[in-house]
């Protein structure tokens, strides 16, 4: 049953790196090393902008 369990983890970190769901935690890791006396943006900023940024830069989409 362990292993079962330590299956389904392993396969939605895996499914949520994909997907990209982890953009946010990577961002805020990025944005603590680099930028440690400013805050970060909250998530629902964070993922306004990527989605500003992806309309203003298309390449690697299909649509």
């Amino acid at each position: 049953m362990t292993r079962l369990r330590t299956l389904a983890l392993s396969l939605g970190r895996y499914l949520n790196g994909v997907l990209g769901g982890d953009k946010y935690t990577t961002y805020l890791r990025h944005h603590a090393s680099t930028h440690p006396e400013a805050a970060p943006m909250s998530e629902r900023e964070f993922w306004r902008d990527y989605r500003d940024w992806q309309e203003r830069n298309p390449q690697g989409r299909c649509c």
